[in-house]
């Protein structure tokens, strides 16, 4: 290619909108960390929680990206919602001590064990005997975080208070997205958009970071942790910075 035809080349992509760039970065870099090899790392009950939240932060990435290509970012905020909370939930792990964070998750899925029973209690409740089996729930073996760990690992809002500060613009994102993920009055509004007293002839939700700046960022953030708590577990330095390695060869 000729040099004139590589500057015309570089300053079309300067000239391209911001969440297209941004959007394209966040399609190379899902690509990129969800297809690199993590067989090699031992499935403990951390690893597993590192390496899936690290999963779905991507997936969730992805999705928002695609989305946002299609000029359709105000559908996204469930995925934005996950995409902010399994970053804090990673940052709130990381930010504790090495030997709480097994006892902080079987927490977690304490917690979810109980929230499933009531979930099949209140179905039986409306009439609906539902025949899954949940006897091994019950046989799974945990040791539990107690006090204010065990509060974190089951409020949200404690676990990003927890990590005094770091977590403030994501529980902040998140919480703006949570109103727009349920059938709530603020998603109604703003697909109603009243004017006037007569519904709107359209209507969207707001989109925080339309650009994908603060989502380019969170990213560099999800694979920075990911890595630390890797090697934290004791997998090996290289192996626990694949899926950082991955990313930054997305630029």
């Amino acid at each position: 290619m000729s040099g004139k035809k590589t500057k015309e080349k570089r300053r079309a992509l300067r000239e391209r909108p911001a969440v297209l760039v941004n959007a394209a970065f966040a399609k190379a870099s899902a690509q990129r960390v969800l297809t690199a090899d993590m067989s090699a790392v031992p499935a403990t009950r951390a690893t597993i929680f590192i390496v899936g939240w690290l999963r779905n932060i991507f997936e969730q990435s992805r999705t928002i990206a695609v989305l946002a290509e299609a000029g359709l970012s105000h559908t996204a905020a469930s995925n934005r919602r996950s995409f902010a909370e399994t970053i804090v939930r990673l940052q709130w792990l990381h930010d504790m001590p090495k030997e709480e964070r097994v006892k902080a998750i079987d927490a977690m899925l304490d917690h979810e064990v109980e929230l499933t029973k009531k979930a099949f209690d209140h179905i039986r409740e409306m009439g609906y005997d539902s025949s899954v089996d949940l006897s091994e729930m019950d046989e799974m073996v945990t040791d539990a975080a107690q006090g204010e760990v065990k509060n974190q690992a089951r409020q949200f809002l404690a676990a990003a208070k927890s990590t005094q500060g770091q977590s403030v613009g994501l529980f902040y994102a998140w919480r703006e997205e949570s109103q727009y993920s349920h059938a709530s009055g603020a998603l109604a509004a703003a697909y109603a958009n009243p004017q006037h007293g007569r519904i709107g002839p359209t209507g969207q939700p707001p989109v925080a970071d339309p650009d994908l700046e603060a989502h380019r960022l969170a990213t560099f953030l999800a694979v920075f942790l990911v890595g630390r708590l890797l090697i934290d577990e004791g997998v090996a330095d290289e192996l626990a910075q694949a899926a950082a390695t991955a990313f930054f060869n997305a630029y």
